[in-house]
C-alpha cells in the first residue's frame, strides 16, 4: 500500500489490525472480546486450547502483563492496557 499511497498514518495501521483481529475472532471461534478503558478480555472455549502451557508462554513472550483466568468451559486472557507502550492491538 505504501508504494501506491505513501507512508501510512498510524491510525490507518491500527484500523487495519483491528479489522484483521475481528476476522481472527470469528475464524477461531472466540466467545467474547470485551474492552474497557483499563483492559481487554478475550474469552476462548477450553476445547479450542491445545496446549495451555504453550498459550501462557507465548502470551508472556509478547507481554508479561497478560493475565489468565479459567473455568471448566473457558479461558479468559486479560491484558491491562494502562501501562502499554503502544496501542493494545499490537499485542
Amino acid at each position: 500500500m505504501e508504494d501506491r499511497f505513501g507512508k501510512l498514518d498510524e491510525n490507518i495501521i491500527i484500523y487495519m489490525y483491528e479489522e484483521w483481529f475481528e476476522k481472527l475472532v470469528e475464524k477461531l471461534n472466540i466467545n467474547q472480546v470485551h474492552q474497557t478503558k483499563n483492559s481487554i478480555e478475550m474469552t476462548i472455549p477450553i476445547n479450542q486450547i491445545k496446549d495451555g502451557k504453550d498459550l501462557f508462554m507465548n502470551a508472556y513472550k509478547i507481554n508479561p502483563m497478560f493475565r489468565f483466568k479459567s473455568t471448566e468451559k473457558e479461558v479468559t486472557i486479560i491484558l491491562d492496557t494502562i501501562k502499554l507502550d503502544k496501542h493494545p492491538i499490537y499485542y
